[in-house]
């Protein structure tokens, strides 16, 4: 289903008021790679971003965002 233009406006608006607190970036896996992140992300009952996060701040040596 797309999104409706009501959604892009609802979301350019959170983006907007939230640019200061939040960086996106993007990261890019092998298409076949799909099924394992994602079958492993819900074994561990996160989402993937949320998986992909963790490993993250797991190397980084933190808990979270708000850990230094």
């Amino acid at each position: 289903m797309p999104i409706s233009n009501a959604r892009r406006k609802a979301n350019r608006k959170w983006d907007e008021a939230n640019r200061d607190r939040y960086w996106s970036c993007m990261v890019r896996f092998p298409a076949e790679e799909k099924e394992r992140i994602a079958a492993r992300a819900a074994q561990l009952g996160v989402s993937t971003s949320e998986y992909i996060r963790g490993l993250v701040y797991a190397d980084l040596g933190s808990a979270g965002p708000h850990q230094n």
